[in-house]
């Protein structure tokens, strides 16, 4: 082989190698997002084992029982084996056993809510002009700026003014409810949330706050249902850890 057909056998076999290379990345990013819903399917059939009793896993469960595992009865198993009736003592037992997993949770950071009178908002039959988009978005900079140094309080009140002049946003309203978060305001901040996610179903931030504000009232199956939800609509750092935070409760 000339030199010329060597420079060209190794520059073809470096090209190769390099594609080779990009699409094992690729598959290992793809792989990834994989395995974070793997991971977050694995939490909910932890929190509801019942789950895997639906026709629809049969394949997982089927996989399941071909490696030795033991399977938690289902639903109607578990109720069939149930006597038809509990004596008294028997009922004692189990409201002592429902107190002291009651007792077990980590009930640390958990608030009062708030009894706020309700914040407006907006009225979503208004005919919006141009001159109110802008006057909005005027508004919204200044609630971001107040909410950046720390005044939460004014952030709301930006905020508002904001979804009366342009009803109908879910950012708003996901954006007014992380400032009632921070006000320690969760009632006001679910609110908002849920406001948020009927104008978008998709609205991550609505379910992140929303699951935040769970949290803080102790509401630690609903907290987690959110923050899942937000994690898989938009994968987020934050919202990941609040998830982890309320795991335990959810589990134990």
């Amino acid at each position: 082989m000339n030199e010329i057909g060597a420079k060209n056998s190794a520059i073809n076999c470096l090209a190769y190698r390099s594609k080779y290379i990009v699409k094992s990345n690729k598959k290992l990013k793809k792989m990834d997002a994989q395995v974070e819903l793997l991971r977050q399917f694995v939490n909910i059939c932890k929190s509801n084992p019942a789950i895997l009793h639906e026709p629809r896993f049969k394949f997982y469960r089927d996989y399941l029982e071909s490696l030795g595992a033991k399977l938690p009865p289902s639903p109607s198993e578990t109720k069939s084996s149930e006597p038809t009736g509990h004596n008294e003592e028997t009922q004692i037992n189990e409201q002592q056993a429902e107190s002291e997993d009651e007792l077990e949770l980590d009930m640390s950071g958990v608030i009062k809510g708030e009894e706020d009178e309700l914040l407006p908002m907006g009225d979503h039959n208004k005919e919006i002009t141009e001159e109110d988009m802008e006057k909005a978005t005027d508004q919204r900079v200044l609630a971001v700026k107040a909410f950046n140094e720390g005044n939460y309080e004014k952030a709301v009140l930006h905020f508002t003014s904001a979804i009366e002049l342009n009803p109908g946003l879910a950012v708003l309203h996901a954006k007014r409810a992380n400032a009632l978060l921070k006000l320690n305001k969760p009632n006001g901040a679910i609110r908002d949330c849920d406001k948020a996610i009927s104008l978008n179903a998709d609205s991550a931030q609505g379910y992140k706050f929303r699951g935040r504000a769970h949290r803080l009232l102790g509401n630690f199956v609903e907290a987690h249902r959110d923050l899942a939800m937000a994690c898989k609509l938009d994968y987020d750092d934050e919202a990941n850890v609040w998830l982890k935070e309320v795991e335990s409760n959810v589990n134990s």
